[in-house]
């Protein structure tokens, strides 16, 4: 598949953005790593929040991608026992709260975001909008982080 190229210019960094995509859709982590690549970003997956946990306490991430419509955990309670996690390890002392983007099939109207002390919301992705849009919205997020 090829990338559209759009009109904005390319993402240019001093260092490889870090990215935690955690969904438990096989093709939507097939789109975001392929999207990701796309801005040389280095890319980690997990399936769902019981598996980020272990690759968060182990490795510093410049943005997390969150699904939150998943099974076994869902977003909302992956953001919460990530960010218990972090203040637990009290690394939110040593670095600003961690970025986030919902990425979600629902509006953003339903969705109900905890306060988290470890987080900011950077935004939210909805998996039904085309591919030129998301990929117009990690360009813009990615310059943000």
């Amino acid at each position: 598949m090829m990338l559209e190229t759009t009109s904005q210019p390319s993402l240019e960094r001093q260092k490889t953005p870090r990215v935690l995509v955690i969904d438990d859709s096989l093709d939507s982590v097939k789109l975001m790593s392929h999207i990701l690549d796309h801005y040389k970003c280095d890319v980690t997956m997990a399936f769902d929040g019981q598996d980020a946990i272990p690759l968060l306490a182990n490795k510093f991430y410049d943005l997390v991608v969150l699904d939150w419509q998943m099974p076994q955990m869902g977003g909302r309670e992956t953001l919460l026992l990530m960010d218990r996690l972090l203040t637990e390890k009290k690394i939110h002392k040593i670095r600003k709260p961690l970025p986030v983007v919902i990425y979600t099939g629902h509006s953003e109207e339903e969705l109900d975001l905890p306060l988290v002390r470890n987080f900011s919301y950077l935004g939210f992705i909805n998996k039904r909008q085309p591919f030129s849009s998301m990929l117009k919205s990690f360009n813009a997020i990615l310059r943000s982080i």
